[in-house]
């Protein structure tokens, strides 16, 4: 086996089951992420968020000597993504959460934009 848990590296989604994704790592190896390691949010459909033959970066989280075979986390490689959101909800400033929703409802867009647009960028490098 190549890679050592905790590390990060890049692979490609070879198939996707109810239960999780198969990835081929760069090594050739693979691995499966768990629907649990999709998203810190709940996932009911794992193409929601990543859809076959997509390049991604993965962690592993544990490794399965006797099968040859990586057990992957997707949802722990962009840690900051989450502790930003943290922070944001946590913020003393809660004057940004209008009761009305007015701010959400006129920065929305924008908002989902920035982050799409962080999103290429990152699965471009």
């Amino acid at each position: 086996m190549k890679y050592h848990i905790g590390e990060i590296v890049n692979g490609e989604v070879t198939g996707i089951q109810p239960y999780g994704a198969f990835v081929r790592l760069e090594s050739g190896e693979t691995g499966l992420i768990h629907i649990s390691e999709i998203s810190s949010l709940f996932v009911k459909n794992i193409t929601d968020y990543i859809h076959v033959n997509q390049k991604i970066k993965v962690k592993i989280i544990e490794i399965l000597n006797e099968k040859n075979f990586y057990k992957l986390s997707f949802k722990q490689v962009d840690i900051k993504r989450r502790q930003n959101i943290r922070k944001l909800i946590n913020s003393p400033n809660k004057s940004y959460y209008d009761s009305n929703f007015k701010i959400l409802k006129e920065h929305l867009q924008e908002w989902i934009q920035i982050e799409l647009d962080k999103i290429k960028r990152e699965e471009k490098q």
